[in-house]
């Protein structure tokens, strides 16, 4: 059974998230170190402003959202969370910190807009539910021989549900139909190409910053790259903090020249 909880993550600091009974751990504290403590998404010229505008592609419970609101108050955000357990957290704790201008749609972004699309949850990492639970695999050997093939399965125990995909483009006419975007943060557990490539031309000319976070299957890492290269950005990739590198995750840091 996945209830919603509070759990403390810092002093003064509590999350709401989906957490499975008998859960091993909360992956919400390796989040919350990696966007509030080491600030992984203003590095490498990434920088911001109260007056920022910004998509959050895969926003999870929220924790970019209410880190960005904390540092720039005066941000507005477009918020993507398509698994329905995990949409429920973000938007009680939107409510309980008390973030304003925050936009949540209930859906994946994708190449095309798409009605019932399977996704799979999982209720002891939601963090990682994903459309293509097949990609969960990689580097799974070493997770197994840490804690056990019988932690493992229990942990990536899915279950799967329904949501709704759109094109960036069509909700960005609906949201913001002009002017700048000034951050496009992707992070969609293997579905950034394709959120990257529901954006019109027109709307890239308009993105100024995307920070993009890549699991390296199929040569993605490079097609990320140089889709950004091509619309003109500078590309700054890193690997992922925290992980082994078996698990192939990178962060892509995108910029323009003013």
């Amino acid at each position: 059974m996945t209830d919603i909880r509070s759990v403390r993550v810092a002093d003064g600091f509590s999350v709401f998230v989906p957490q499975s009974e008998g859960a091993l751990f909360s992956e919400v504290d390796f989040i919350y170190n990696e966007i509030f403590v080491e600030r992984a998404y203003l590095k490498h010229g990434i920088r911001l402003s109260d007056s920022a505008r910004i998509v959050d592609a895969g926003a999870n419970v929220g924790l970019f959202s209410l880190f960005v609101k904390r540092e720039f108050p005066g941000a507005s955000i477009l918020a993507f969370e398509p698994i329905p357990t995990i949409h429920q957290a973000l938007l009680e704790n939107l409510d309980s910190h008390g973030a304003k201008d925050v936009e949540v749609v209930r859906a994946a972004l994708g190449r095309q807009p798409e009605e019932r699309v399977r996704f799979t949850f999982y209720p002891a990492l939601p963090g990682n539910s994903t459309r293509y639970p097949e990609q969960k695999k990689v580097g799974q050997e070493l997770t197994v021989a840490q804690i056990g093939q019988e932690a493992v399965d229990r942990i990536m125990a899915g279950v799967e549900v329904e949501a709704e995909v759109r094109r960036l483009s069509d909700a960005l006419r609906d949201w913001a139909p002009e002017g700048p975007v000034d951050l496009l943060k992707i992070d969609v557990e293997g579905a950034e190409l394709e959120v990257m490539e529901g954006l019109e031309a027109a709307d890239w000319r308009r993105v100024r910053q995307s920070v993009v976070e890549v699991q390296d299957l199929d040569g993605r890492l490079d097609a990320v790259r140089g889709i950004l290269e091509a619309q003109g950005f500078t590309v700054t990739v890193e690997g992922a903090a925290n992980l082994p590198e078996v698990f192939r995750y990178s962060m892509v840091y995108a910029t323009r020249e003013d």
